[in-house]
């Protein structure tokens, strides 16, 4: 019979197998077999379970590491797992699940079935790892209590976004070659020789230090690149066709000289030879140079599969490659691990100069150097790593095109003409031209959006799902409609809808997604895609930037960066054939009208515009812009679609904003609690003027006795409060009487009571004594609303024996206010507060310290120093100067930080920002 806990032995089985963590989640006491399957669903892990298991057994070519919950990665992975199972591990298809099974959760017991029979194999038995359970025979594990595996269904799309940078526990073997090759433990057998040659640089300091591992482990890689040149390709020149050179020595000789002269020059400037350039003249110098390594790194993978391929042809070139790699380094190291050298190295560069600043006092000459060649290594950085992601999103759009059989591209077409693909999965659509809802698999580009049909056909061929295309939309031509009151179908899985409006009015699609977070997460790729294609301020000035793919390295006109990538990389002015990153589009200069630049505005008659000495810039003008009127947000705005370099609010449903201006179609600018910048003008509806009632902080209330409201007194639209009838013990509570409710905590200031409420949701609420020196002892009510945390007074009468916050209903005691309050709205006292007193402030915490071990700890923080306007509905804008909470560093190799900035959690580069404790230094 099977056992409850069944889904903990096999969590237990992929610990031992090292597949899982010893600390991880599952191993909880409060975990629960969903947290496994949650674990599992991308498929990524039993992937690597298998080569675990027997090595080798799944190429790491067939399936993806990151992909990022994307449904078309996942079912790949699944399918190459269950494929290899049969072919490697001899199991039969009846031993094993459908690959939605686990994608969907649809039955999360055949999964744990499956696994159970394959700890059980021949091959899984010479790892020496038992299986489970340990004493059972192999059979259905489905009984009594499959419930608990059926039932997770229904939680399979709470899912959070994947983390793309999640560690998987694997060796990773490209590391520990450079480790071995580059590091400093590798200069031991040249330290005498140096030596006798006096050209050993001897550290007195921490600073030294870090010289030295800069200038050692660069002659490490010098010596790494002519290993290379030395022991492969001149032995092999014979031998090996040109084509076949060109495809698995790329650049390699290139790299070698140049780093042969970089080398020399760096270690002139660090035994301060007299004349010698310094250490940061050599990184900005050298920077144009070391381009090259976009073009290596794009063409490292076809490399190293190159190898592989002539190795499988040819046995007389196996057998040659592999006599060089025994001359070269004893065999320990492949002609194909080797190649992957440079590009570890070209990405130690900033992380060197980082250490090499930290410890250079502020007054040294070289200080302000060498924080500009830490950006210019930081650039590159940033712009090899997206070269190399850029070539992942091109293969796996190259997938997506193959696997569409009948799709037939415009002639010299690809799907990577469309831009990159920022979502895909099911939905529901209604043409309503002709009314017929069917389900369609949707994949989303930057410009088009393809409607195609799964064809499963998982029992024939397990390589995954074939599509057929059936309709594309051109999303330039459409608009988002939210459609919050349209009509929908029968099934409630479905019931969460948004439409496409062609910009004409001519045509329209209704799109159905299965939960409202997933209805609201296309929304924000469409957006985010119609963004990109169309950013804010593209045809301003004059200007007419589009989004362009260029050929060669570029670097942005305004910042003097570099575009990322390999396509699309950036925005090109067809006018003034300026290049600019997305987020630097609004600095750009206007472009010239008929040969001529555009006249700036005259200053005003008797200014002094045009003096020559500086003018102090104007105060912050919070507060002080007139306003126009008031809008009420109809949907959240967490910062998708970007505004591009303009600042923005960001707000939630049933906020009201001041609004300062209209002047833009599609962004309108207001303020909400202090804070202006600009919003989509359609997440909001114009607000009907209401007049609040008064008792927020820093208002003085007016003491009069009013009746409270009824019924014919209330808007028809609002619901009728609900009065208490129970007669209070007694007037007055004190502190101490008021410590054993889960809402009161003490004496506390406003802005800690802030501070505490920031990561609690909507409606968690606290009772505090202000420590106001003029209000000192008197209560407050704190309440977190939307993304903001509201102050109320809890005024006391004149004579001291009633509490109230409006002025309409008065209470005998602070309980009895609460008690109110938790079930009537405020929004009949402040008009802005349309919530209830939800979560006391002592539960909710004990709600989220539930929750902590899977919530995202805050690491630290940073200060952006750049603008970047985000590209993906996983990555966040930043704005110079913005503070950014860093709660994962685990794409730092990659150029990426995961971090929350105002209430949204995405990546940005880490480039871009700098961290407290550098500021500090």
């Amino acid at each position: 019979m099977a056992s409850k806990e069944e889904w903990r032995l096999c969590a237990d089985w992929l610990i031992q197998c090292q597949i899982l963590p010893n600390d991880h989640r599952v191993t909880y006491p409060f975990a629960e077999v969903f947290d496994l399957a949650q674990t599992l669903r991308d498929g990524v892990l039993i992937c690597h379970l298998l080569n675990s298991l027997s090595s080798g057994s799944v190429d790491l070519k067939d399936f993806s590491q990151r992909p990022q919950m994307s449904q078309f990665l996942c079912l790949k992975n699944i399918r190459t797992f269950l494929q290899n199972c049969k072919t490697v591990f001899g199991m039969k298809e009846s031993d094993l699940f459908d690959s939605y099974d686990l994608f969907d959760v649809k039955d999360f017991g055949k999964v744990i079935s499956a696994l159970s029979k394959l700890s059980k194999t021949e091959l899984a038995k010479q790892s020496g790892i038992p299986g489970f359970p340990p004493s059972r025979s192999q059979r259905s594990l489905l009984t009594e209590d499959e419930e608990i595996y059926r039932t997770l269904e229904e939680r399979a799309f709470e899912l959070p976004e994947e983390d793309i940078y999640s560690p998987v526990s694997t060796v990773d073997d490209e590391q520990d070659i450079y480790e071995d090759l580059c590091s400093l433990r590798s200069t031991v057998k040249r330290h005498r020789v140096e030596r006798d040659q006096g050209i050993e640089i001897e550290p007195k300091t921490k600073r030294d230090y870090c010289i030295k591992e800069l200038v050692e482990t660069e002659k490490n890689y010098v010596d790494a690149l002519d290993m290379i040149v030395k022991h492969f390709i001149k032995p092999l020149k014979n031998l090996l066709s040109q084509i076949d050179r060109d495809i698995i020595f790329c650049h390699i000789e290139e790299l070698s000289q140049i780093h042969n002269g970089f080398q020399a020059e760096l270690h002139k400037a660090c035994m301060n030879s007299k004349g010698a350039p310094k250490i940061s003249d050599c990184f900005v110098k050298w920077k144009p140079k070391f381009l090259i390594y976009g073009d290596f790194c794009s063409s490292l993978p076809r490399a190293q599969d190159h190898i592989e391929e002539i190795c499988k042809k040819n046995s007389i070139i196996k057998e040659a490659i592999e006599d060089c790699q025994q001359k070269a380094n004893e065999g320990k190291f492949r002609l194909r691990d080797l190649l992957s050298v440079p590009m570890q190295r070209v990405l130690k560069y900033h992380l060197l100069l980082k250490e090499l600043i930290k410890q250079t006092d502020k007054t040294h000459e070289d200080k302000a150097g060498l924080e500009q060649a830490l950006e210019a290594m930081q650039d590159l950085s940033l712009y090899v790593n997206e070269v190399k992601r850029d070539n992942e999103a091109l293969q796996l759009i190259a997938e997506i095109q193959s696997s569409i059989g009948d799709l037939q591209m415009p002639e010299n077409t690809s799907l990577g003409d469309y831009g990159r693909l920022l979502k895909d999965g099911e939905l529901k659509i209604k043409s309503h031209e002709d009314s017929r809802l069917g389900k369609r698999y949707i994949f989303l580009f930057d410009k088009v959006m393809l409607m195609c049909k799964a064809r499963t056909m998982e029992k024939i061929l397990l390589s995954g799902d074939t599509y057929s295309y059936k309709h594309a939309l051109v999303l330039a031509q459409y608009k988002v409609d939210e459609a919050p009151n349209a009509p929908r179908p029968k099934s409630e899985k479905w019931s969460h809808m948004f439409i496409l409006v062609e910009n004409k009015n001519a045509t329209a699609y209704t799109f159905y997604a299965k939960t409202d977070d997933m209805r609201r997460k296309w929304i924000d790729a469409i957006s985010m895609a119609l963004d990109n294609t169309n950013p804010p301020g593209a045809k301003g000035g004059n200007h007419d930037f589009i989004m362009h793919t260029f050929n060669e390295p570029t670097q942005c006109n305004v910042c003097q960066k570099l575009l990322r990538g390999v396509f699309y990389q950036g925005y090109f002015c067809q006018n003034s054939k300026t290049a600019v990153h997305k987020e630097c589009i609004s600095k750009a200069r206007p472009c010239q009208v008929n040969g001529a630049p555009m006249i700036p505005p005259r200053p005003a008659p008797g200014s002094s515009a045009n003096k020559v000495f500086p003018q102090p810039e104007p105060p912050p003008r919070v507060d002080s812009r007139p306003v126009v009127g008031k809008v009420k947000a109809t949907h959240s705005y967490k910062g998708v679609p970007s505004a591009g370099a303009r600042n923005i609010i960001m707000f939630s449903e049933g906020d009201v904003i001041d609004l300062i201006t209209k002047d833009d179609q599609n962004w309108w600018e207001g303020r909400l609690q202090g804070q202006e910048g600009y919003f989509p003008a359609n997440y909001v509806i114009e607000h009907r003027k209401m007049t609040p009632r008064e008792s927020y902080l820093d208002t003085e209330p007016r003491l009069r006795e009013v009746a409270v409201p009824q019924n014919d007194a209330i808007d028809a639209n609002l619901p009728p409060p609900v009065l208490r009838t129970t007669k209070p013990r007694h007037s007055y509570i004190n502190l101490k009487d008021l410590n054993i409710y889960p809402w009161f905590v003490g004496e506390m200031a406003r802005d800690v009571a802030m501070q505490r409420l920031e990561t609690h949701p909507s409606g968690a609420f606290l009772i505090r004594a202000s420590n106001n020196p003029h209000r000192k002892g008197e209560y407050a009510l704190s309440i977190k609303y939307g993304t903001s945390v509201k102050h109320i007074k809890v005024m006391r009468t004149a004579d001291e024996e009633k509490f109230f916050l409006a002025e309409c209903v008065f209470f005998a005691s602070v309980v009895e206010l609460v008690q109110y309050y938790e079930a009537n709205s405020l929004v009949y006292s402040f008009p802005e507060l349309d919530t209830t007193l939800l979560y006391p402030y002592k539960d909710s915490v004990k709600k989220m310290l539930e929750r902590a071990p899977q919530r995202n700890p805050v690491l630290g923080y940073a200060m952006a120093s750049f603008d970047y306007a985000a590209t993906a509905p996983n990555q966040i804008s930043l704005t110079k100067g913005d503070k950014v909470a860093i709660v994962s560093k685990a794409g730092g190799d990659k150029g990426w930080w995961k971090g929350e900035l105002r209430g949204k959690v995405g990546y940005f580069p880490s480039a871009y920002v700098q961290e407290e404790e550098e500021m500090q230094l």
